[in-house]
């Protein structure tokens, strides 16, 4: 999912007074406090028109699936639960990932500082290659390649 905003996904629960909508143009669905628009106009105590904040489709081009208390609103906040929950074990999987290759680097340097010492390479010698070979690994994780 590194392309995917992961963010996206959250928030997505019909909650209070708003309903769920389905829009007709983009087929898109998604609580309607994320429609653009529909603002008081003035003191009239009209509102204006609402608009599908992914295409801009108007009023007319959406359905209504119900409030709160539908089933279709009640399953909807079901999955929602659900892909926040996965959302949350991703995240923490790709912490630890991310927590496991520092240490696997860590790891692999200090090999290489300690092989090259008992080996009796001088000090400096030792922290001149470290400096090239760190440039090295960063130069092949900036390209996508296997370190």
């Amino acid at each position: 999912m590194s392309n995917i905003d992961k963010q996206a996904f959250r928030g997505q629960s019909v909650e209070g007074s708003f309903y769920l909508v389905e829009c007709s143009n983009c087929g898109e669905m998604y609580p309607s406090n994320l429609l653009d628009g529909g603002e008081a106009i003035a003191d009239s105590g009209d509102y204006g028109d609402c608009y599908c904040h992914l295409c801009g489709a108007d009023d007319t081009e959406r359905a209504d699936w119900g409030d709160v208390n539908s089933n279709e609103a009640k399953a909807w906040n079901f999955q929602q639960k659900r892909i926040e929950a996965l959302l949350d074990e991703l995240e923490a999987a790709e912490k630890r990932i991310a927590e496991l290759e520092r240490k696997e680097q860590h790891s692999d340097r200090q090999s290489v500082i300690d092989a090259l010492a008992s080996s009796g390479e001088e000090w400096s010698d030792i922290e001149e290659y470290m400096q090239k070979w760190d440039a090295e690994r960063a130069a092949a994780a900036g390209k996508g390649e296997a370190s």
